[in-house]
């Protein structure tokens, strides 16, 4: 019996203890939902349903939320003040329990395992949550230093995502976000692929982003589904205070590890055999290695000795034939230095020689001292005295006994590339004087190496400066503009390099070919700038403008073929042709002028150019008919011009009917209106003779008209009568 009541005791009060701690959760879960609805009550947090609260929308008033920098206040949920829950909770109070939305979530995973393709998830780890943007980016509200943040969402440290409680998330059909169109497929929105859709073919970036809007009403066919109530805060509620469920956990808990154990130990003992086969497999490798080696060596000692022998004996044979050639190269070199010396005192040209029909001796002679500097006259076939005082000068200057005579060996030292060449530095400002050519001879070079397009001037200007520049820059020189020696040297010589880009107009040139490239550009609307002969940045930005609506590569320069295309009517027409810009002109311009003064917006000449007067007339019409205010006229503004400009002039044509007929009518009767009579009184001769002339014509009007309507009234009534007469 004991026992008995015992067990009774036992029994009562695990019931009691069950029944004291259900009740104490359920306490527990009134008060928190109570805390809450208070807080929510507090905050003026707003409610809707799961139609109006979508995840684009979450997403975007996060967004909003971040750009309009609203602070971080702990347990804010109103506009502009929020903290992290707080943040979700103010879009339409979504989100469920604020102090675990994870647990209020229907759907959930580790970010670990990447984010779903959906925007305006929950993103949660321990204590905090934000929003998932998309993209990789996401936002919350952070603490009162960092306020609202937009980052990546690998840099926070998310644990889990989740689908918000009492939002809408799409399952298949577009939305829009921020502006950029998403399409939705089996609940993720789809990347890096395409889809053709009523014969429209969209693509889609890695982002999601499509390339092209669809038509407004796809958004609206877009199906959703609502993020239902959470079976894991429902079971939570349900089974937690269930002991025994607790108990299975903890011993399946227990199993489980046990499990891992032996797994583990099995694993580590398989990985133990595994190195003992590898480290036995690997000594027997190496000891065969070993032998190998040893067999090796035996063999390459025996060759060693061999080697050792038939070196020996090659190297008495050498010694022999060294000495027997040795003899042999001494007499060679003596016969060659006899040669030499009587090669090199040949005779190539001296004074008085001149070219024949089949020598050009002396031309090649000249051509070269004219290319390194010493002749200031290209070749004449005669070696005269210049000639001589050109030679004398180039042999002082490369160390060669001065005598006047091409030798063979002063001829051979002026067709190398070592020749010192006699070039003075030419720089901007230099030109020709009597004594000098070089400037000359520079840009004669560069006309045919077709780096210079200009007139042969002799002045070293910006033009001479910018193709020297080029030069040097196909020729790998030092790209200063200066043609110093070395560069000079390069252009005279046989390694100078044509020009690639010959025919081109490029980055950096001057001169009358740039300046009808601008004038093209401005024709082309492209270009609205200075007119300056000089390819700078501003033209440079008109071209690749021009390029990209060609369907061009951008480049710094046009080509021969594309300008032939440029200056020809195939030429593409700027997008913006039928906006008038600051700079423009034409006879569009001309018309916008004329329009403009008809409404007294403008009291300037018609030029037909788009000046400064023009931009103050457009922005002032702009501003009275609410247009933005731009001071360019687009197709908006010019529309809106000529119905104004024609609307005006209607009034005016109106106004002028209306005068003429009141004077004939006054005619008619035979009264003069006082205006009338201050007009005649202020007029006299010939104005007067043209205001009664006016009078005249206005009553033969009237006349004419009342004589018209009379006849046609009676052949009206004529007509009755003989309808009335078959009758």
């Amino acid at each position: 019996m004991k026992d008995l009541s015992d067990l009774i005791n036992v029994c009562l009060k695990g019931v009691i203890r069950k029944m004291t701690k259900k009740l104490v959760k359920q306490s527990l879960a009134i008060i928190l939902s109570a805390m809450i609805a208070v807080c929510m009550l507090m905050t003026g947090a707003p409610v809707a349903s799961a139609e109006t609260s979508t995840n684009v929308g979450l997403a975007a008033h996060a967004l909003r939320a971040y750009r309009e920098g609203w602070s971080y206040v702990w347990g804010g949920t109103s506009y502009g003040a929020v903290d992290c829950s707080g943040l979700i909770a103010s879009y339409n109070g979504v989100g469920g329990i604020r102090v675990d939305m994870l647990a209020s979530s229907s759907e959930w995973g580790y970010v670990s395992n990447g984010v779903p393709n959906i925007h305006g998830l929950g993103l949660h780890h321990p204590g905090h949550v934000g929003v998932y943007i998309g993209s990789g980016m996401a936002v919350d509200a952070r603490d009162s230093w960092s306020g609202v943040v937009y980052h990546n969402v690998y840099s926070k440290g998310w644990v889990e995502w989740f689908k918000v409680y009492g939002v809408s998330y799409p399952q298949n059909g577009w939305v829009l976000l921020d502006g950029d169109s998403f399409l939705y497929e089996n609940g993720q929105y789809i990347t890096n692929t395409s889809r053709t859709i009523d014969g429209v073919t969209y693509y889609f970036d890695a982002a999601g982003v499509s390339n092209i809007a669809p038509p407004a009403d796809a958004y609206y066919a877009t199906d959703y589904s609502t993020a239902a109530t959470p079976s894991y805060y429902q079971q939570n509620n349900d089974d937690d205070d269930d002991d025994e469920e607790q108990q299975r956990q903890e011993a399946l808990k227990r199993q489980q590890e046990e499990e891992e154990r032996q797994r583990q130990e099995e694993l580590k003992r398989q990985q133990e055999e595994e190195e003992r086969q590898r480290q036995e497999e690997l000594k027997r490798q190496q000891e065969e290695e070993e032998r190998q080696r040893q067999e090796e060596l035996k063999r390459q000692e025996e060759l060693k000795r061999q080697q050792e022998e038939e070196k020996k004996r090659q190297e008495e044979e050498k010694k022999r034939q060294e000495e027997e050639a040795k003899k042999r190269a001494e007499e060679e070199k003596k016969r060659q230095e006899e040669e030499k010396k009587r090669q090199e005192n040949m005779v190539i040209a001296q004074y008085e020689f001149e070219d024949d029909e089949e020598s050009k001796t002396v031309t090649a002679i000249q051509t070269r001292l004219y290319e390194l500097g010493y002749l200031k006259q290209k070749a004449t076939g005669y070696f005269g005295g210049d000639t001589t005082d050109a030679v004398m000068m180039f042999q002082n200057l490369n160390d060669l006994e001065v005598t006047g005579i091409v030798t063979s060996k002063t001829y051979k030292v002026l067709k190398s590339d070592k020749a010192v060449a006699n070039f003075n530095l030419l720089e901007k400002g230099a030109f020709d004087d009597g004594d000098s050519y070089q400037v000359t001879a520079l840009q004669e070079r560069l006309t045919e190496l077709k780096y210079y397009y200009d007139d042969i001037t002799g002045f070293y200007g910006d033009l001479t400066a910018s193709a020297v520049k080029q030069f040097q820059q196909n020729n790998e020189l030092e790209v200063t503009g200066n043609a110093d020696s070395e560069t000079q040297l390069r252009l005279f010589s046989s390694k100078a390099k044509v020009n690639p880009n010959a025919g081109s107009v490029c980055y950096g040139e001057g001169g009358a070919r740039v300046l009808n490239l601008q004038k093209r550009l401005v024709e082309l609307r492209y270009y609205s700038g200075v007119i300056s002969e000089k390819f700078d940045d501003a033209t440079l930005e008109a071209v690749h403008r021009y390029q990209v609506a060609a369907g061009l590569e951008e480049a710094d320069k046009l080509t021969a073929e594309e300008l032939e295309v440029f200056y020809s009517d195939e030429a593409v027409q700027s997008p913006d042709y039928n906006t008038m810009k600051y700079g423009y002109s034409g006879e569009d311009v001309a018309q916008l002028q004329s329009r403009l003064a008809s409404l007294k917006y403008y009291d300037d000449k018609t030029s037909g150019v788009y000046n400064k007067a023009v931009v103050s007339a457009v922005e002032s019409f702009q501003k009275d008919f609410d247009l933005e205010i731009t001071g360019y006229a687009d197709e908006k503004t010019q529309e809106v011009l000529k119905t104004e400009s024609q609307r005006e002039k209607t009034h005016a044509g109106e106004q002028i009917i209306l005068k003429t007929a009141t004077i004939s009518d006054n005619a008619l009767a035979g009264v003069t209106t006082p205006g009338a009579e201050i007009v005649v009184t202020r007029n006299t001769g010939n104005h007067n003779m043209i205001k009664i002339a006016i009078a005249m014509g206005a009553v033969l009007t009237v006349a004419l008209l009342l004589a018209t309507i009379f006849m046609i009234g009676l052949k009206k009534k004529g007509a009755a009568a003989k309808k009335a007469h078959r009758r």
